[in-house]
């Protein structure tokens, strides 16, 4: 097996600490010298997909790919090898927002965070959402919230506040004041529905940034969790939005609907302000498929067992077993 260590310069966490990083991942391989292993440190947004889809097409053996990063340089990372036979994916989290993470308990995130655990553990087969030519791991934003999201991003950035703080606020931005309503036409298996909304999320994990608005959403059941949200009054708002980041978003019926699906298409009149797992894109219709037990990741020892004891939600009401026509 080879080893390839791909770092985000630019991950939230790994600005300034490159080479402390990169003497961490050589004093581990020096200590296993039979351990054939690269470091990568990525030049340019998107890099880290090519050179992972090079490197592993290149390679006569199986491949472990470590993202050191956050979700953006685990999606580039997925993004380079979906659809390849040699390949694990492994991943070091060092970024604002680990969103995989959330599906997993607080006490174990600390694991991913070992080069010894994620070189010698096992590794689990986990679903993946198909957007599009792209490859999703954990959330799909859609109006609204993939405009606060990517706000907060920026925010974060630019005044060096603290991140849940910023996420709160362009949520409350563009919530009272510039919210994304607008008329979504959404196909799923034997349903489809017309509607103005504010924002659609299409979770395979429970949470995203700061928050847990998908808490039955597992990565290795079959099934994408999607969420409708419908314009709410203002004086409801705040309250809406607490509810809705813990998951609790059961307690507003009339406003937010759950459904499971496999496949779905989302069309709007104008281009959607979409984020797959962090990055923005812009477009007015947008496929997705999910990919069941699809990706090779490696779990650290105890994880695998405790997702296996998960127990399983029952279905909700709108809950769509069939083919997408």
């Amino acid at each position: 097996m080879k080893h390839l260590c791909i770092i985000n310069p630019m991950a939230g966490f790994v600005v300034g600490r490159v080479n402390e990083i990169e003497e961490e991942i050589r004093n581990y391989f020096a200590g296993n010298p039979r351990m054939n292993y690269t470091i990568h440190i990525t030049r340019w947004k998107r890099d880290a997909s090519g050179y992972t889809l090079r490197y592993v097409n290149n390679a006569s053996e199986m491949v472990r790919v470590y993202a050191f990063g956050g979700g953006g340089t685990l999606f580039e990372v997925i993004n380079g090898v979906m659809g390849l036979p040699n390949v694990q994916v492994a991943y070091y989290p060092l970024g604002k927002n680990n969103d995989l993470l959330t599906a997993f308990r607080n006490d174990q995130k600390d694991l991913f965070r070992s080069m010894r655990n994620l070189s010698l553990s096992p590794v689990l087969t986990i679903d993946t959402i198909q957007a599009g030519n792209h490859y999703v791991v954990s959330t799909i934003l859609i109006g609204t919230e993939a405009a606060s999201y990517q706000l907060g991003e920026k925010l974060s950035e630019r005044f060096s506040l603290p991140l849940h703080f910023c996420y709160i606020m362009a949520g409350f931005y563009y919530s009272f004041l510039k919210a994304e309503i607008r008329h979504y036409r959404i196909e799923m298996q034997m349903l489809t529905l017309e509607e103005d909304l504010m924002g659609i999320l299409v979770s395979n994990v429970p949470g995203h940034g700061t928050g847990k608005p998908a808490p039955e959403a597992q990565f290795n059941d079959g099934y994408m969790n999607v969420y409708t949200i419908k314009p709410a009054p203002r004086n409801k708002i705040i309250k809406g939005i607490m509810d809705y980041r813990k998951g609790q978003y059961a307690k507003w019926p009339e406003y937010v609907t759950h459904y499971r699906c496999k496949k779905l298409r989302i069309t709007s009149s104008k281009d959607m302000i979409i984020s797959l797992d962090g990055e923005i894109f812009y477009d007015a219709e947008l496929n997705l498929k999910m990919q069941s037990a699809s990706l090779d990741f490696v779990c650290p020892p105890g994880i695998d067992e405790t997702i296996r004891k998960l127990e399983k939600k029952g279905p909700p009401n709108r809950f769509l077993s069939g083919e997408l026509s």
